[in-house]
Parts: C-alpha cells; structure tokens; sequence
C-alpha cells in the first residue's frame, strides 16, 4: 500500500533531500505536522492535493490515514468521491481505543529515554558551570596572589632604598664629622704652630 498523508509528503521531502526550517524531527502533530519549507507549493498543501487527484486515476492500494479528516463524516464523504468505486474497493476503519501493552512500553520507553536526554544535557550544563566558576574562582585567587607578591615585592625595595638612603645619610654623616674632627685637628694644629 502507499499512504497518502501530510506525514507521507513531509517523509517524501525529506528523502527528496528538501529542507526545512526546523529539522524533519520538529512536529506539533503527527496528523497533521506544519510544513515550514519555505516553498509555496509545499507549504500551502498543492502538492497533498496534486498526490490525491493523481492517486484517484492509478488503481493501487492507498491508504488515507489522516485522524480528524477521517472521523468527520463530511471530510471522510469529499475524500471517497476522489476515489470511484469501480476501480477501488473504499473501505475505512476508525481504530480508536485503549492502546496495546507492546505500544505503552515503548512510548513508555521513549518517554523516558526523552526524560534522560533532558536530564543529562541538564547535568552537563550544570557540571560545565561548576567548571568554570571553578576555573574562575582558581584564576581570582592566582591574580591575589600575584597581586599580594607584587606589593610584597614593591615594599620590599621601597623597604631596601629606605635603609640604603639611611646608611647612606648615616656615611654621609659620618664622613662629615670623621672630615669636620679632621678639620678640627688641623686648626689645633695651626693654632699651635702659630703659638
């Protein structure tokens, strides 16, 4: 059988290699899933109409699978008139009801793999800001540290021309007096010679 749908079409374009805005995997519904080509053919349903008016002329097995458009006994009575009886035996089946064992596990199944791709994607982010406050909080105290050893450093030399400046005032000093004491002496000296 070929099913003639809006899923069919959207399948069809993909496998055509068409993009669409999106991705393929983005869907509001499965019934009838927004198009989002940015081709107005596409987008506007002329392609889904074309297949339909095509479909009625070749006898083959088709199968309509369109939730709402088959439940509304108008739409339904429209979409058989496309097909006439003589060439397509028209046969519609609505399955409504509670779902297989085997369907509920694995939507089950998906449900959960979807709940921990959300929590794993959640887990790295948060790991990943952890890292770099981390890193953050690493290079902070790095630059403290080199900030407190820089002004260490810079005391220290003030420090060390503070002393070097003293004993040099206190040679300076010393020399004067050593040079005045001298003085002193040589005018004794003189005083006493010239006595």
């Amino acid at each position: 059988y070929t099913e003639l749908s809006d899923r069919m079409v959207l399948d069809w374009a993909e496998r055509s290699g068409v993009l669409r805005k999106g991705g393929y995997k983005a869907r509001t519904s499965n019934d009838k899933p927004e198009k989002g080509f940015g081709i107005r053919e596409l987008d506007d349903d002329s392609v889904h109409r074309l297949l339909l008016s095509v479909a009625s002329l070749h006898p083959r097995n088709f199968v309509v699978a369109e939730v709402k458009g088959n439940l509304l006994q108008a739409e339904r009575g429209e979409l058989l008139a496309r097909f006439p009886g003589s060439c397509f035996r028209r046969v519609g089946h609505v399955i409504v009801g509670e779902p297989t064992t085997d369907f509920k596990k694995r939507t089950g199944q998906l449900v959960l793999q979807h709940k921990q791709e959300l929590s794993d994607a959640a887990f790295k982010a948060k790991k990943a800001e952890e890292k770099r406050k981390k890193l953050q909080e690493k290079r902070q105290k790095q630059l403290e540290r080199a900030k407190k050893k820089a002004e260490k450093e810079r005391k220290k030399k003030l420090e060390a021309a503070r002393k070097a400046k003293e004993e040099a005032e206190k040679k300076k000093k010393a020399e004067a007096e050593a040079k005045k004491k001298k003085d002193g002496k040589e005018e004794k000296k003189d005083e006493e010679k010239e006595e």
